[in-house]
């Protein structure tokens, strides 16, 4: 109650509160008897609905977790509902803690469908006005995920977002068992309607994959110019995203960031003879 009253009438900007740990006891109600496949997230949220926080512009999760009577409940996507009443948010990062990525199966989470799907329609409504998201070293692992894609793709042709840092990105489609982190990365070039920096930094990608994304990059993304931050991605991928997005004159390519592999790519604009303006 405290703290929710801070966060209503507070004029700070900024807070970061990654890595930190929230630690809730609570010894009666049906927070007290969740079982292990109980959804923490929904009876907290009925507990203790968003907080209305006006003030705050720059919001840093990363890391950040919050556990109910020693089980870990809400970190990551899962955060997201309980910033709905953060109304002035530009900036938010949501970042998974980067040292669980490889750790034993009890301290990663799983990002499936439904926890995907439900990001990202609450991300529409509730945070249109949002600029710039952090996901790094999201783990999602995909049944449906066809479906899925087409699901997120609605929600995002009605988000604002401009800036997107996807770092150390996995997705997998586990009926069919393959990694798909192209096919998540040309959804969000497709749909996202504002975006300009996308940075993929440490995101495995085959060739073909990369070039499938070069391809997405010439024919459906929706801008004008785009740069990609392509660190730690193998080279020889890198280069066949640039051939694609190059193929046919339609866009041109410039590094601009030398060994940290940033990619200016920009549409280009033809005249009726077909020559480049």
């Amino acid at each position: 109650m405290v703290f929710s009253e801070l966060l209503k009438y507070t004029s700070v900007r900024e807070l970061s509160l990654c890595n930190a740990r929230l630690h809730l006891a609570v010894h009666e109600g049906p927070l007290s008897r969740l079982g292990r496949r109980d959804d923490a997230g929904a009876e907290l949220l009925r507990a203790a609905p968003p907080s209305a926080c006006p003030a705050i512009v720059f919001l840093r999760l990363a890391g950040f977790q919050v556990t109910v009577n020693d089980r870990l409940a809400l970190r990551g996507p899962l955060l997201l509902p309980f910033l709905a009443g953060f109304t002035s948010l530009s900036e938010l990062d949501l970042s998974l803690d980067k040292s669980t990525i490889g750790g034993s199966s009890g301290s990663l989470l799983f990002i499936d469908d439904k926890i995907l799907q439900q990001f990202f329609s609450c991300l529409a409504a509730h945070f249109r006005s949002l600029q710039s998201l952090r996901i790094n070293f999201w783990r999602v692992t995909l049944e449906d995920s066809d479906r899925t894609m087409r699901q997120i793709a609605k929600y995002l042709k009605l988000c604002g977002l401009s800036f997107l840092r996807a770092n150390g990105l996995i997705v997998t489609d586990s009926a069919k068992r393959v990694q798909m982190e192209h096919v998540f990365v040309q959804t969000i070039l497709t749909h996202l309607q504002c975006l300009t920096w996308l940075c993929l930094d440490g995101v495995e990608l085959t060739e073909t994959q990369a070039s499938s994304v070069g391809k997405c990059v010439r024919d459906r993304y929706p801008g004008t110019s785009l740069e990609i931050s392509a660190k730690d991605v193998h080279v020889r991928s890198v280069k066949a995203l640039v051939t694609a997005a190059e193929e046919g004159g339609r866009t041109e390519v410039v590094y601009t960031g030398g060994s940290n592999c940033r990619l200016k790519i920009t549409k280009v604009q033809k005249s009726g003879r077909g020559k480049k303006k």
